[in-house]
């Protein structure tokens, strides 16, 4: 490399320390060096004007002194030399080799440079004192507008000014006069170091910035190739929608998952897509379209797709996109067919519950359900019914035409017992000809009876088999809770006595069990007309069940539940009195009380916990609830975000529209409303749609199926899933051991409760276990939860 050459290398080494350029690639270095040469292109005219109109002043102060010959000559090969850049930077382009073009700029400016600095020494600045000033202001313009027009690129700007500078130095040394050298070379040299200092500091901005551009562009790329990769090789499609929810991008995979073209999804407005494709009125597309309104990530949102004529499901998850001022630029989402996976789920479900020749429940599944109702009615005095239904002359068939036959008559028997029932109500098949029904909510003796009539009668009817023709009946026996019980096998048995009866008396028939029923329709009476008095007589009382962090396994407030302290009864559990209650409208009284109590009792408590109170069906009903709360509440001092409402969505089964007023009118007050035994109705998650609950209760039957059941606990994490994506808390209760509390823990419930913490206190225990569990939050660090402990 020659002398000039390497110094020009290290020039450029040391400008690109400078300026922060050291640290780039080769590549990115090339396309650095390529925006500041076209930088300087766009103001080279206006670095050509400015020379030319100091030429005309030097020339015109000069004319007719014995410089003049001189100088426009100077002057005349420097505006040659702007006027040749000037058209090298309009005929430059981008495809040059940036390399050569920088050389050719610096040593243009270093030709102009010097050009320059020889006019300046020639200029007879001590004959006039005009010239002089003509000089110093010519001097320090061309060094602004340079300064100006090569300020991204300090090696031309160098080249440029510093012959300049030294030129304007050395003609001061012609004035004659020590102190006007002295202060005008203080004034160059002050000026020159501040506009080095200037230079490099927006060069070094200016190199920042666009390698930052630079850096982004080259990511953006990288990126564009793996998702166009990805969308190329993975089952999963891409798709994007503008701020106007119209799509604007999709991939190979969703064209194929719609079978549509391109042409016709590019432009549609995606909303609106979904909405055809799903079943109307689908609420996780509402909760899509909510999600995008609110400019929030949805993610793993499974709509089934009704559209193809076959069972067809797909996964969108999609999150929105902002450029770098926060606009909203619109959502970017993937999408999968999960078809096969949903399927298989609902075939393994299928085969663990229900009976794989009727599609009924089977045995296991409906003693579960059983156990569900019993739970419902100890706790709101839910009553229900029991069927016992076996075919009369059924052996006979199997016996005539073989199992095949048997087995198709048995399907066309759940077909017609399933026209016959409601939506709630819960079909199942034992074993051999025995059918099981339950009805939820049926406690009219009437309506229990009317239906067995009409299954008996549906029996009668002939049966078509493979062209053959069966007649056949049924038996059915029934036990009504809480009247014949309230304890599952209790139920079951006397139902099968009930059958039996049936049987005897000559088949195709029903019977009501009846054993043992007027002592214990006394009892009953005994037990109302106790009851009547108990208000007064201040036998009811409260204990209260701790609700615990699932955190940290201290309390946060307490569920409130009420017991009978009869004086020669001794304490009387809720399964014996509130069914009573219950029928005899006194639950309206016994839970007004309740709220009344428990909002006294807990105004008492620290201010972080809280109380919670079940209303059963019929008390929210018939009494003004709304009223009742309010009231409790401002008698008892209690902040209305202390006191939580459970329900059940049995009370939303019937007149939905005016339990949700008056839900609303209770949450309109600041009271927290939850939705108790979540995940054992019938239509959960349509009813969490219709109206906004706060939380959400997990029946305790999951939480005890949890710890050997692995499809409980995949539910589990479902419903902690779904209640995270609707923004409501989870308390699981019926939590009896460290394993269950550890596993509800780490699917992120909010609380528990159960016997693992603390069984129900009685108002004198409940100081104690406040002492015990709350001052710890306060004087020391907790123990590790005995949740989460071992």
């Amino acid at each position: 490399m020659s002398a000039p050459g390497a110094a020009f290398s290290q020039i450029n080494g040391f400008v690109d320390r400078a300026i922060g350029a050291d640290g780039l690639s080769g590549a990115l270095r090339e396309k650095l060096l390529g925006q500041q040469l076209a930088s300087l292109a766009l103001m080279v005219p206006a670095l050509m004007a400015a020379s030319l109109i100091v030429s005309a002043v030097f020339l015109v102060v000069t004319w007719g002194l014995p410089s003049f010959p001189v100088l426009a000559a100077l002057i005349g090969a420097i505006n040659l030399l702007h006027l040749y850049a000037t058209m090298l930077a309009s005929r430059s382009k981008s495809g040059q080799a940036v390399g050569h073009a920088a050389t050719q700029v610096v040593l243009l400016a270093l030709a102009a440079g010097v050009l320059w600095a020889v006019v300046l020494s020639v200029l007879p600045v001590q004959q006039d004192m005009a010239i002089r000033t003509v000089a110093l202001l010519g001097a320090g313009g061309l060094l602004c507008v340079s300064l100006i027009a090569l300020i991204n690129y300090p090696q031309a700007l160098a080249a440029l000014t510093i012959p300049i500078v030294v030129g304007s130095l050395r003609g001061l040394t012609g004035l004659g006069q020590s102190g006007d050298i002295l202060v005008q070379g203080t004034l160059i040299g002050g000026f020159t170091f501040i506009m080095v200092t200037v230079v490099f500091n927006h060069a070094a901005a200016f190199v920042a910035l666009r390698a930052s551009e630079m850096l982004v562009e080259e990511k953006g790329q990288i990126i564009g190739l793996l998702l166009r990769e990805f969308e190329q090789t993975s089952s999963d499609w891409v798709w994007g929608v503008d701020e106007l929810g119209i799509v604007n991008r999709i991939s190979g995979g969703f064209t194929k998952a719609t079978g549509a073209p391109e042409a016709e999804l590019i432009g549609a407005d995606f909303l609106a897509f979904l909405r055809d494709i799903t079943a109307p009125g689908d609420p996780l597309v509402r909760q899509v379209e909510r999600a995008i309104a609110d400019r929030e990530t949805f993610q793993d949102v499974e709509l089934q797709i009704v559209i193809t004529g076959q069972e067809c499901w797909w996964r969108l998850t999609g999150k929105p996109a902002f450029d770098d001022a926060g606009q909203y630029l619109g959502y970017l989402g993937t999408g999968s067919d999960i078809s096969e996976r949903k399927i298989a789920e609902r075939r393994i479900t299928l085969l663990a519950h229900h009976d794989s020749l009727t599609g009924l429940l089977n045995r296991t599944k409906f003693t579960e359900q059983l156990g569900l109702n019993v739970a419902r009615l100890e706790r709101y005095g839910t009553p229900f019914s029991v069927m016992f239904l076996d075919l009369d002359q059924f052996k006979g068939v199997n016996d005539s035409k073989g199992h095949m036959a048997g087995d198709r008559l048995l399907a066309e028997v759940a077909a017609r017992l399933q026209l016959q029932l409601r939506d709630i109500d819960v079909a199942a098949r034992l074993g051999g000809d025995e059918f099981a029904i339950l009805l939820p909510d049926a406690g009219s003796v009437e309506v229990v009876d009317d239906l067995a009539s009409r299954l008996i009668g549906v029996m009668r009817e002939p049966f078509i088999i493979e062209g053959d023709m069966f007649l056949i009946g049924a038996s059915i026996g029934i036990a009504m809770a809480p009247d014949d019980g309230i304890r599952p096998d209790h139920l079951l048995r006397n139902a099968d006595l009930a059958l039996y009866r049936a049987k005897a008396d000559g088949r195709s028939t029903h019977r009501f069990f009846e054993s043992q029923m007027d002592s214990e329709q006394r009892e009953r009476r005994l037990i109302e007309a106790d009851l009547r008095g108990a208000i007064a007589r201040n036998e009811l009382v409260l204990h209260y069940q701790p609700l615990v962090s699932a955190t940290d396994g201290l309390p946060t407030g307490f569920e409130a539940l009420v017991r009978w302290n009869h004086p020669t009864r001794g304490l009387v559990p809720p399964a014996e009195f509130i069914a009573i209650a219950e029928q005899s409208d006194l639950i309206v009284d016994i839970g007004d009380w309740t709220i009344n109590a428990a909002c006294m009792a807990a105004a008492a408590w620290p201010a972080h916990l809280t109380v919670a109170v079940n209303l059963s069906a019929r008390h929210f009903r018939r009494s003004d609830i709304g009223r009742v709360v309010q009231s409790a509440l401002g008698n008892s001092g209690l902040a209305p975000s202390r006191l939580e409402i459970e329900i059940t969505e049995g009370l939303l089964i019937e007149n939905p529209d005016e339990v949700i007023e008056k839900l609303g009118e209770i949450r309109a007050l600041g009271v927290t409303i939850a939705m108790d035994d979540f995940g054992t109705g019938y239509s959960s998650l349509s009813y969490l749609l219709k109206f906004p609950f706060d939380k959400i209760k997990i029946d305790r039957s999951f939480v005890e199926a949890s710890t050997s059941d692995p499809i409980a606990r995949d539910i589990l994490r479902a419903i902690a899933s779904m209640a995270k994506t609707l923004k409501l808390k989870i308390t699981a209760e019926g939590v009896e051991t460290a394993e269950q509390a550890r596993f509800l823990s780490e699917i992120a419930c909010h609380q528990l409760q159960g016997f693992y913490f603390a069984r129900p206190l009685t108002p004198a225990d409940l100081p104690a276990y406040l002492l015990s569990t709350i001052r710890p939050r306060t004087d020391q660090p907790p123990e590790a939860p005995r949740a989460l402990a071992g």
